[in-house]
């Protein structure tokens, strides 16, 4: 994939990408896991869990008691639906689609705004942080593009001289 001289470079920008783009399974993973808990009698919730699913999470737990568990499993449903969005956009980063890497850091923001509405203060510096880790990704997965393009465009370098002097033939012995 990359010259000896552009191996290193390019192996940590990949490493580096790959990591930006990993932290998008753990936002699907670890709202789903937040997601029953708070569903079924939990009370607590990862720094990384989304406000948006916890706010679906709540509404479910309120309209339970009017309209039975029905609410709660409709919420889990939907909190399925969103986790599962940042696990798309987790496997298309990880394929180096930087547009997923732009879309999902927008949809983080736009969740972290609903913990800054309901003042949910660790949680929302910590969306804050994995921002920060997401758009390093994004750096390398750019980086990491545009070097893959240059090394296209660049020649390859020529063969070493030892390689350009004639081989002497080697004459086969005759069969006896």
């Amino acid at each position: 994939m990359f010259s000896n001289e552009l191996g290193y470079e390019g192996q940590a920008l990949l490493q580096r990408s790959k990591s930006g783009a990993r932290w998008f399974f753990w936002i699907a993973g670890l709202t789903i896991i937040t997601s029953m808990v708070s569903l079924y009698g939990g009370g607590f919730a990862f720094f990384l869990s989304l406000g948006t699913t916890q706010f679906i999470d709540g509404v479910a737990r309120g309209l339970s008691k009017e309209f039975g568990d029905a609410t709660k499993i409709v919420a889990l449903v939907l909190d399925i639906l969103v986790a599962g969005v940042f696990g798309l956009m987790g496997w298309l980063a990880m394929k180096r689609h930087l547009w997923s890497f732009i879309t999902g850091m927008v949809l983080f923001m736009l969740d972290a705004l609903v913990l800054l509405a309901f003042q949910i203060w660790i949680s929302f510096a910590f969306h804050l942080l994995v921002v920060f880790w997401i758009f390093k990704g994004y750096q390398a997965a750019r980086q990491l593009s545009e070097l893959e393009r240059q090394m296209e465009l660049t020649p390859p370098p020529p063969p070493p001289a030892e390689l350009n002097q004639a081989i002497p033939a080697i004459e086969a012995a005759p069969l006896s």
